[in-house]
């Protein structure tokens, strides 16, 4: 019995250091993407080098339809997995704790079965 909570205790520290490493792995990704953000308006359009309706249409896609998308990336979808992170770490960190309750309880028991055999 105590050695399954010990393996579940075990699960679940491996999974905290794999989110934390997730997390800090995101964290620079999220840099990267944030430096790269001037990528969606480049090359800038002027009258030398392509003018007109179709320069207008492309212009208005990468503005509306690229940058805005990469905002909303670098934004909000970058803020809702971190949440999602936190999330699960405080979840993975309230079982650790009950396991390690449970563990300390049933070494107790057993310190007390062995006094009590004696």
């Amino acid at each position: 019995m105590l050695g399954y909570y010990y393996g579940q205790l075990y699960k679940k520290q491996d999974e905290v250091r794999r989110l934390n490493a997730c997390n800090t792995s995101l964290t620079g990704k999220q840099s990267q993407f944030n430096d790269n953000e001037y990528q969606c308006t480049e090359p800038e359009l002027s009258a030398s080098t392509w003018q007109g309706s179709l320069a207008i249409s492309f212009d208005d896609i990468r503005e509306t339809g690229i940058h805005t998308s990469y905002i909303e990336i670098a934004g909000s979808q970058f803020t809702s997995v971190y949440t999602a992170i936190s999330d699960k770490l405080t979840s993975l960190n309230t079982e650790i704790e009950s396991f390690q309750r449970i563990i300390e309880s049933l070494e107790e028991e057993a310190r007390e079965k062995a006094k009590a055999e004696k």
